[in-house]
């Protein structure tokens, strides 16, 4: 009964318009007075939610990304992938994949690097001859690496509910990342020799020109494997490396002279604005699912899914059905957190790997930020491209779909996300 009027209370409030995080907060607030609940318990359940070792790592690659987009990194970075793979049929295309999977390795978040590509790729695509909705549907897509290939902020809030290492989940991202850029890559060749996108003639190849921004570059192309290294060997922890990335990015602003006390101010207010909101949206989603706990709902709702989802199959299917939907009108982050107390029971009773999970489960909620109708990364796009949300939606459908192809992919093969952590680390490290 709870369950139900807080759910309810939940949708209603954000149809209404509401931010995500104050409609659960209110949801919460009003389906616990209705039950009877001690309304202490909200800023309790909130506090405990958040002092959690592991969540400390989150501001830290906030802030690293921040300094790397300011400090003009994500530029060089473009201007790699350009020279890299701009002589290829649809060159700027490729190197949108390109130049976000190697922002994916400093980002960790699907905003940060849809704002970041977005900001360059909407000025350089459409002055070559790009459409502009091929253009931002592009970016959105590629901006779904975010928080896939490591570091990834949901990765590591997700490894701190369900209790796995994060340094295996990080480790876990990589094969994925790749397979879905690789994918990307293949529809954009696909879409210019099938005529459905008309591409500019691709510019010729320049060794001279690749090595020059690969020296450009090279600084902010060694970033990712600064953070990674430490974790991959048990030398850091997520938090250390969180603090190693935004030290790096100094260090790199500084030889690149671009470093200025106004700037770290900057990007120091963005950070703490981002990560009050990150905070507040895992508080808030965790006395929800207290509430939810409390209830039974959770274990009724696992109970049933495994009685009739009883192989591990049919449980993956039914999770990311019931992920797509949710991820259709809820935020990435908050549909997670609402989720997890439901699914995880239920993917342990099955003996499903946490570490497989976790990645299906992320990847499958970042599709919907190129979904209608919550889809955030469509009202980024629209707003930096100045595009109508028909049309936007409409240019966005081939690349959902090669999306859901690898989300198939990635939940039917297990070995593509657990094959590396396997390999480099077969006992789980502490987190």
């Amino acid at each position: 009964m709870v369950s139900s009027l807080l759910i309810g209370l939940f949708l209603i409030l954000m149809f209404l318009g509401l931010p995500v995080s104050v409609a659960i907060g209110l949801a919460t607030g009003i389906g616990m007075i209705v039950g009877g609940y001690d309304l202490m318990s909200i800023p309790q359940k909130m506090a405990v939610s958040t002092q959690s070792i592991e969540l400390m790592a989150v501001p830290f690659f906030i802030l690293a990304a921040s300094l790397m987009n300011a400090l003009g990194i994500t530029q060089r970075i473009f201007e790699f992938a350009t020279a890299l793979v701009g002589s290829l049929r649809g060159g700027l295309a490729h190197a949108n994949v390109v130049a976000g999977t190697i922002f994916a390795g400093i980002s960790g978040a699907a905003v940060a690097d849809a704002a970041a590509l977005g900001a360059i790729s909407m000025k350089e695509m459409p002055r070559e001859g790009y459409s502009r909705t091929f253009s931002a549907s592009l970016v959105i897509a590629v901006a779904t690496l975010g928080p896939i290939i490591p570091p990834s902020i949901m990765m590591v809030i997700y490894a701190t509910i369900a209790n796995v290492s994060i340094g295996r989940m990080f480790i876990a991202g990589i094969v994925p990342g790749l397979m879905i850029a690789g994918l990307l890559m293949t529809l954009i060749w696909a879409m210019g020799r099938g005529g459905f996108v008309t591409y500019p003639a691709p510019v010729p190849f320049s060794f001279k020109a690749l090595v020059r921004a690969t020296a450009r570059a090279l600084l902010a192309l060694m970033a990712p494997v600064v953070i990674l290294r430490g974790m991959a060997v048990g030398w850091t922890t997520p938090t250390e490396a969180g603090i190693l990335a935004v030290f790096y990015s100094i260090a790199v602003g500084a030889i690149y002279r671009k470093v200025t006390l106004k700037l770290l101010r900057e990007c120091l207010r963005e950070t703490i604005r981002a990560t009050a909101l990150v905070m507040y949206i895992v508080a808030v989603s965790s006395a929800l699912s207290w509430v939810f706990v409390a209830e039974g709902t959770a274990a009724d709702i696992a109970a049933l899914i495994t009685r009739y989802a009883d192989t591990q199959a049919l449980f993956l299917l039914t999770a990311n059905v019931l992920l797509l939907i949710l991820g259709c009108v809820i935020e990435t982050l908050p549909a997670m957190l609402i989720a997890l107390p439901v699914l995880l029971p239920a993917a342990q009773a099955l003996q499903i790997d946490l570490i497989h999970f976790g990645v299906v489960v992320i990847f499958n909620l970042l599709v919907g930020i190129m979904t209608p109708p919550m889809g955030i990364g469509l009202y980024i796009l629209m707003a930096i491209g100045n595009l109508q949300f028909g049309e936007l939606v409409r240019a966005a459908v081939p690349f959902i779909m090669i999306l859901l192809v690898a989300l198939v992919l990635l939940t039917a093969f297990p070995a593509i996300t657990l094959w590396l952590p396997n390999l480099m680390m077969p006992a789980a490290l502490p987190r």
